[in-house]
């Protein structure tokens, strides 16, 4: 088997997870203020493609629409030992300017990564060891769109 099967593996993963959690899922679906009190998803998988996608970009025919996003991928991955590989995940979670106000008492956006860290930080089952946040910053998407980042550092034997 091919080293990279693993990182499509450990990407499957990373989506499983974060379709898990209802919460996180209404967040990024609904565009209400009271995301949370809105009917639970039945079918989570249905927001990868369109809130959740796997890459660092969303298509085009999809910014016509207010909504948030969540992408990620895997960089600056390497072998380790000649097995395993270590690198970082990037998530970035974005969405329109119109959107970032919730009836909780907290930003859309903070929310979001608070769940993503929750579902994240400190979980085992990509690449060897535990996940660790390394970095949370701000990103402007354009003029309509902004949010935060998070970089997760995946195990690595030469540290």
């Amino acid at each position: 088997m091919g080293g990279f099967k693993l990182l499509v593996e450990d990407k499957n993963f990373i989506l499983r997870k974060l379709i898990s959690d209802q919460e996180l899922c209404k967040a990024l679906y609904y565009n209400e203020t009271n995301f949370l009190d809105q009917p639970d998803i039945e079918r989570t998988s249905q927001l990868i493609y369109r809130n959740i996608f796997p890459f660092n970009f969303i298509p085009s025919q999809e910014e016509n629409e207010k909504r948030t996003y969540l992408t990620f991928q895997f960089r600056k991955f390497r072998p380790t030992n000649g097995f395993y590989k270590s690198g970082d995940i990037w998530i970035n979670v974005f969405t329109n300017r119109d959107l970032y106000r919730t009836d909780y008492g907290v930003l859309r956006i903070d929310f979001i990564i608070d769940k993503v860290d929750e579902l994240l930080n400190g979980i085992e089952g990509i690449s060897i060891g535990k996940l660790q946040l390394a970095e949370m910053d701000e990103i402007y998407v354009n003029q309509n769109y902004s949010g935060s980042y998070l970089i997760y550092k995946t195990y690595d034997f030469n540290k």
